[in-house]
């Protein structure tokens, strides 16, 4: 069995990993497990399940996606979890995580070497991916969705409306994709909120077969979590 692990920002990125790999990987015998993680420094770490699958002698991948509760805490969690998932017989370890609002455009780049700074990779592969500026922008990008969200949101209405079309616009320039995301919805007169059935709504409208064929060829984040899911489910 081929044992991979996530560590995530929080519920967004959690429940759209969780469907991405149901959806595009779900006939590969994949189980996916969703814990959330707490404390640290002064308080001690703990962990909770969320939702888990049945494993069994035909299930070829498991995956385990950690809920960290902000971008903070991706890199700290991976550290103190690396060597208990290396004993486990994991493979690799992913991190995603936002750029904003802990970090300005200008300081991607320090972004990226922090992350990667002190971290062994030795044995068990460690690999830190940025949603630029937002998980939002691959949201933004996949144009599928938004006819499932409100009938009204034709992309001819939207780049009228907001000013660009996600189809072929990069959504990675934005500077605030969440706004870009609600902004849209509002054109019909909903929302999107950070909160579990606000987000569910999106999660669940999305294409994701669009999102595994073409929207990462133009996100380039997107791209660099399809290459890494491509090259685990072989």
């Amino acid at each position: 069995m081929i044992r991979i692990a996530f560590f995530v920002e929080g519920l967004t990125e959690q429940m759209f990993l969780e469907k991405l790999l149901l959806e595009v990987f779900g006939k590969k015998n994949i189980a996916v497990d969703v814990k959330k993680i707490k404390g640290g420094s002064s308080i001690p770490i703990t962990i909770s399940e969320i939702s888990s699958s049945d494993v069994s002698e035909v299930t070829r991948y498991y995956v385990l996606i950690y809920d960290c509760g902000g971008d903070s805490n991706v890199k700290s969690y991976i550290l103190d979890q690396r060597k208990n998932l290396l004993k486990a017989g994991y493979l690799k370890i992913i991190g995603i995580r936002d750029v904003y609002p802990d970090f300005e455009r200008k300081e991607i780049h320090a972004l990226r070497y922090g992350l990667k700074k002190n971290v062994p990779q030795k044995e068990l592969p460690i690999k830190f991916i940025l949603s630029v500026m937002e998980i939002e922008a691959w949201f933004l990008a996949e144009q599928n969705h938004y006819k499932e969200v409100d009938i009204s949101l034709t992309l001819e209405h939207i780049e009228k409306e907001i000013g660009f079309n996600p189809s072929n616009f990069n959504t990675e320039l934005r500077n605030t994709p969440a706004v870009d995301l609600n902004s849209i919805y509002e054109l019909a007169g909903k929302k999107y909120e950070k909160e579990k059935n606000s987000l569910k709504i999106t999660i669940d409208a999305l294409d994701y077969g669009n999102i595994y064929f073409d929207v990462h060829t133009r996100i380039a984040s997107l791209r660099e979590l399809i290459d890494e899911i491509n090259f685990i489910f072989k």
